[in-house]
């Protein structure tokens, strides 16, 4: 069985959507007699420069840097160097600024020289850097992400008296704003988690609209949040996959998300869909599915069905295939 080195970003960036991510496949491929070990970034270089000259030392058979630290590939031996693209938004989405571009080159652009294969979590970001950055599409293998968090369904036949639409995040991506709108006059509550901008929290305040903001949770207190609600709302102008529709859909809880790649294919029809800009659509998308049972229970029956492409044994099957593919381990 393989030796794999699990690349992360530094703790210290208080994110942790990546590293649930490969903690599940990591545990599962662990189960399956793989030597796993997992590297954090430190802060400094003088510190991450001394960790990598000991993790070459030990000859891992695969070097795998899990995301956003994707230009670590430069110090580990390329022929062992693996890593997982989760989008370009930041490049593709925002200003080209010098920083961005030369990120993106070192990161992406040069790797595309030296790694044999690396992979990316959807199709939409697969296409972004063939399309945007020119990598070779024989360079980058599709594999899609898990569902990470243990969630017990507790399903909901109906809304409760005042429904609990739950956002998953407040960049301005997240397209908040938009539910703000949709929601005015609504009897519901809108549950965020995140830190909303303060003139969309004014907006709220200006519409009467009921809402509850947290952060920083625990895994268990962010399973709580899917259970209490009624509503999952991921409307979101740009995502490079969207695990919330999946932890929404292993609940029991029909889904609002954006008619667009790649959330249109992750939700596999469990959802009512709409473009990011349509206000009056996503309105009339929780009216429905405050009022009609029948929608909330057929769109949920479709995402327990949707949600079995996503089990951790799956993708970390699928990560297995890959190493040995590739690099005969």
């Amino acid at each position: 069985m393989s030796r794999i080195c699990y690349i992360y970003r530094e703790k210290e960036k208080n994110e942790t959507s990546i590293e649930l991510v490969f903690d599940a496949i990591s545990e599962e491929l662990s189960r399956r007699g793989h030597s796993v070990t997992k590297w954090y970034k430190p802060v400094s270089w003088k510190e991450t420069f001394r960790d990598i000259r000991r993790l070459r030392k030990e000859k891992f058979d695969i070097y795998h840097i899990t995301g956003d630290v994707n230009y670590l590939w430069m110090f580990f031996p390329w022929r062992r160097t693996t890593m997982t693209v989760h989008d370009i938004g930041m490049y593709k989405n925002h200003p080209k600024t010098f920083k961005r571009r030369l990120y993106v080159f070192l990161s992406f652009i040069l790797s595309a020289l030296f790694l044999k294969k690396f992979t990316c979590v959807s199709k939409l970001t697969r296409q972004d850097l063939i399309n945007i950055l020119n990598i070779p599409s024989r360079k980058i293998e599709v594999i899609d992400n898990p569902v990470v968090l243990d969630i017990k369904p507790v399903c909901k036949d109906s809304c409760d008296d005042t429904p609990v639409i739950l956002q998953i995040g407040t960049g301005p991506h997240k397209n908040l704003e938009a539910l703000i709108e949709a929601s005015a006059g609504l009897p519901c509550r809108l549950e965020i988690i995140g830190s909303p901008a303060e003139h969309l929290v004014e907006r709220m305040n200006q519409l009467g609209i009921k809402y509850n903001i947290s952060n920083r949770l625990s895994n268990e207190e962010v399973i709580e949040k899917y259970r209490q609600c009624d509503i999952l709302y991921f409307v979101s102008r740009s995502e490079g996959f969207g695990l919330p529709i999946l932890e929404a859909q292993s609940m029991g809880r029909p889904v609002l998300t954006a008619n667009t790649e790649p959330t249109r294919s992750v939700c596999g029809g469990g959802a009512l869909l709409y473009s990011p800009e349509d206000v009056a659509g996503i309105r009339e998308g929780l009216m429905r599915l405050i009022n009609d049972s029948s929608e909330r229970q057929r769109l949920v029956a479709i995402g327990f069905e949707n949600i079995k492409r996503y089990k951790r044994e799956n993708i970390a099957l699928r990560y297995a295939d890959f190493y040995k593919t590739y690099f005969r381990v």
